[in-house]
């Protein structure tokens, strides 16, 4: 990626990790949601119909 060191590159590369988790876990909580909707009966996600 062009950085000046070895270092420089392992410590972005540890920041993109923790941004990457906190990604994951946000989606994870968004997904859970949409499924706790969808079992008390509201239907598809995103409130659409058949």
């Amino acid at each position: 990626m062009g950085h000046s060191t070895a270092r420089a590159a392992l410590i972005y590369q540890h920041a993109s990790a923790d941004r990457d988790r906190l990604i994951a876990d946000a989606l994870s909580k968004l997904v859970q949601g949409t499924r706790m909707d969808t079992h008390k009966g509201k239907g598809h996600a995103g409130g659409t119909q058949d």
